[in-house]
């Protein structure tokens, strides 16, 4: 892996374009939120499952 300093040219203003998508446990009383990209080829193998609690909205990420 290599590792390079950001330039001008970089659109580090930019918020990031996640295609992403999310499902509750519990639709009445969500308790984990598990996210995942839906045309992901291993979509049964790549996502991420975190308590309801514990996620942050993308917009409060900054």
């Amino acid at each position: 892996m290599s590792l390079r300093q950001p330039t001008d040219e970089d659109a580090l203003t930019d918020e990031p374009n996640f295609e992403l998508e999310c499902l509750y446990d519990d639709m009445d009383n969500p308790e984990e939120v598990t996210i995942f990209t839906p045309d992901g080829k291993a979509t049964a193998s790549e996502w991420i499952t975190v308590d309801r609690d514990s996620a942050i909205a993308v917009t409060e990420i900054r």
